[in-house]
């Protein structure tokens, strides 16, 4: 069992999944109100565990002590669907400040774990040496490091997601392999069957106008869900085929998180909210697979 913080926490994906392996929450950070008042309502957070808002004004002497830090660092400067400013973004070079946090704190008050989550074009972007760039910042900060990019629809959930997890441990001790995790289940295939959207000259198929079948995965669940970029499938009832979108329950679901852990995001939120919420989140079944790899 270990206790940990959740940074860039979102609506706390890292959270259940390092919850449901038994380990313990004591804060987190997150800076949106509207992910903040979901994460609040669904993990019923104490009034007295720490929170900060905006990760640039915390102090590493202000962090509560922890055997690990969860991070998804923001993915929009790296994923193939943003502008590709890699570290260099505003967002991205958000993970830098928990390098300086990790600096600023005692060596042995630091967390012996880094749980590390990114689109899996970290790898790739600026031709590997923004990766390189986050290995070598890990390396000086006193911590060795495994990866491995895993597919959340091998873990359970029927949704196409690759991403990039990053495990760190600090050199003072021996750390023990946590990858590679073993797939759950056979990934499946994404079955496209149509397109809404006129194809235009720069693409053949414009991406928010794509209809999939419900006999194959979703594609992956993207950050600016609503605005008619949810996923549209066509289903069949009493005899009558119609196209529809996702709803947000479903786009949760394909997040792994339980339907009571919706239905409290939804009392505190809008449809376009929780669409934008759920994906943005890490994948739980996929965060608890690697969590009991830490904890054991």
């Amino acid at each position: 069992m270990l206790t940990f913080i959740d940074l860039f926490s979102g609506i706390g994906g890292f959270r259940l999944g390092m919850e449901m392996a038994g380990h313990i929450c004591v804060g987190h950070c997150e800076i949106d109100k509207f992910a903040e008042k979901s994460y609040k309502e669904m993990h019923n957070v104490k009034g007295g565990e720490w929170y900060a808002a905006d990760i640039t004004k915390v102090k590493g002497e202000e962090m509560p002590q922890a055997d690990c830090w969860c991070f998804g660092f923001p993915c929009t400067n790296i994923s193939i669907a943003g502008k590709r400013q890699g570290l260099e973004g505003e967002q991205s070079r958000l993970f830098f400040e928990v390098i300086r946090l990790l600096e600023e704190t005692e060596k042995k008050n630091r967390p012996e774990w880094l749980f590390i989550e990114n689109v899996r074009n970290l790898l790739s972007i600026a031709k590997g040496f923004d990766f390189a760039r986050i290995l070598i910042a890990l390396d000086k900060a006193g911590y060795d490091t495994q990866w491995q990019v895993l597919d959340s629809a091998c873990f359970e959930v029927p949704q196409h997601r690759e991403r990039l997890y990053i495990i760190g441990h600090i050199r003072e001790n021996s750390g023990r392999k946590i990858f590679p995790v073993p797939a759950k289940n056979k990934s499946a295939r994404i079955k496209q069957i149509g397109n809404i959207t006129p194809p235009r000259k720069k693409w053949k198929n414009p991406p928010s106008g794509r209809i999939f079948s419900t006999e194959g995965i979703s594609p992956t669940l993207i950050c600016k869900g609503g605005g008619g970029k949810e996923v549209k499938i066509l289903v069949e009832k009493e005899g009558e085929k119609r196209i529809r979108k996702l709803t947000p329950k479903e786009c949760f679901r394909l997040q792994s998180f339980p339907d009571e852990y919706f239905d409290r995001a939804k009392s505190v939120n809008s449809d376009t909210q929780l669409y934008k919420q759920a994906g943005n989140s890490v994948t739980v079944s996929v965060i608890y697979e690697i969590a009991k790899k830490i904890g054991t």
